[in-house]
């Protein structure tokens, strides 16, 4: 028991010294990750400050003003006359004087895959496409403290993909502008771009759809056109619903109606050098690559009701008018037809489901089911484009020419002066001129 007694004071005195020095290490870790905190938001201002230093005293800087309206290319690319790009860049002199050996514009295209050959090859997934170039600066020239403006203009074939960011690739153009200071270094800045194509909507498409072995045919009158944003009207009809007996008669009833957007796009992945034997052909890897599909639907709805059947007329007819639009959600890309292997187009899917059902001549109201019932589908091509709003192309813009001007007014070649007495009366008002 002694030995008990001595052991559980032994602990009793050690638990003090133990909860000290923990206090101890406790405040000693604390000031050291303040000081450490403090020493991060130290440098963290410095380096904030250096920039903000640097951003000021940098000798010069470019900056860009565009003159020309939206990029649009009007038309299909088959017949598009492409879009005018025209502006100003300018060089911001921040100091008194700066000596500049070349200014470089330059008008890129670039085509990124999403799924490219090798997944971390650059040149696999991105290509970059130069369609023009300036070159402001002929021989180096000293500048002066101000504004320095260089204009530049290109004509934007209209066979070009607009801009477009699909599921499987994006098409983009920038503007990418390249100073060298002598002595110092390069000034770079880019812009990018926003090209669009519009297509004016032409006359309404009719399509007739057949169902054999039934006597169904059904009629249908859409857009060929339609846009992203905004609905457009689809009108229906089923004809052949009814079919007439000496005593009976069967007809077709609808029951529900389903239309849908589908977007369909392909892409070929083109393989770089490097990564051609991936596709077959070792050294042969250009023109070359792995081809992708997608489908997916940007827009659908169900219909249950809205529309008007009439059983008695004729071979019996249904008919309905309904608004189809696009998911501004679903983020659809318009139609593209690229010579870098990007294609985007587009279905209008239009399905019904009909039931037949018999009744006796005498009393039509009276109907039974037959138990029989079809899935009719149809499905037209539509072209989804940007709206062309109030804009036209440039080339309708121009001024007339010599030969466009109209012929003037006729000219009088035989003129004759008439001699006449004088005119005088009492009942003559008199003009005088004060």
């Amino acid at each position: 028991m002694p030995g008990r007694v001595r052991q559980t004071l032994k602990l009793g005195l050690s638990t003090p010294r133990s909860s000290t020095s923990s206090l101890d290490g406790e405040s000693e870790h604390h000031s050291t990750m303040k000081n450490l905190r403090r020493s991060i938001e130290m440098a963290g201002a410095e380096r904030r400050g250096s920039k903000a230093g640097a951003k000021q005293t940098a000798p010069a800087q470019f900056d860009m003003e565009m003159e020309s309206p939206p990029l649009v290319l009007y038309g299909p690319a088959e017949t598009s006359t492409g879009a005018i790009l025209s502006g100003q860049l300018k060089v911001v002199v921040n100091e008194s004087q700066i000596r500049l050996d070349e200014i470089q514009l330059e008008l890129l295209a670039t085509v990124k895959t999403k799924k490219p050959v090798h997944s971390h090859c650059s040149d696999c997934s991105t290509k970059v496409n130069s369609l023009h170039k300036w070159q402001l600066l002929t021989e180096p020239v000293t500048l002066s403290h101000g504004t320095h403006s260089y204009p530049f203009s290109h004509l934007i074939a209209g066979h070009l993909p607009a801009t477009s960011h699909g599921v499987l690739a994006h098409i983009d153009y920038k503007l990418v502008a390249h100073a060298q200071p002598h002595g110092g270094q390069e000034m770079r800045y880019e812009r990018a771009l926003d090209v669009k194509r519009a297509i004016s909507p032409g006359a309404e498409k009719s399509s007739v759809r057949i169902f054999p072995p039934t006597t169904l045919t059904a009629t249908v009158v859409v857009q060929p056109v339609i846009h992203p944003i905004g609905s457009f009207p689809i009108q229906f009809r089923l004809d052949g619903v009814t079919k007439r007996g000496l005593e009976t008669q069967t007809h077709w009833r609808m029951r529900k109606l389903n239309w849908r957007i589908d977007e369909k796009s392909k892409m070929v992945s083109p393989a770089c050098a490097k990564h051609s034997h991936k596709v077959g052909g070792e050294g042969k890897g250009k023109g070359k690559g792995v081809f992708h599909e997608d489908l997916r639907t940007i827009g659908s709805r169900e219909l249950r009701s809205g529309w008007k059947t009439d059983f008695s007329a004729g071979s019996g007819q249904i008919e309905l008018e309904f608004l189809a639009d696009i998911s501004p959600a679903s983020k659809p890309v318009c139609d593209v037809d690229s010579a870098t292997g990007m294609v985007v187009a587009h279905n209008l899917v239009v399905e019904l489901v009909v039931a037949e059902e018999y009744c006796y001549n005498k009393t039509p109201r009276l109907v039974t089911p037959t138990g029989a019932a079809r899935i009719l589908r149809m499905s037209f091509n539509v072209i989804v484009t940007e709206r062309g709003g109030m804009g036209i192309s440039w080339d309708e813009e121009q001024p007339p020419v010599y030969g466009d001007v109209p012929a003037s007014p006729p000219t009088y070649t035989q003129m004759e002066d008439i001699d006449g007495s004088t005119l005088d009366g009492e009942d003559m008002d008199r003009l005088q001129l004060s």
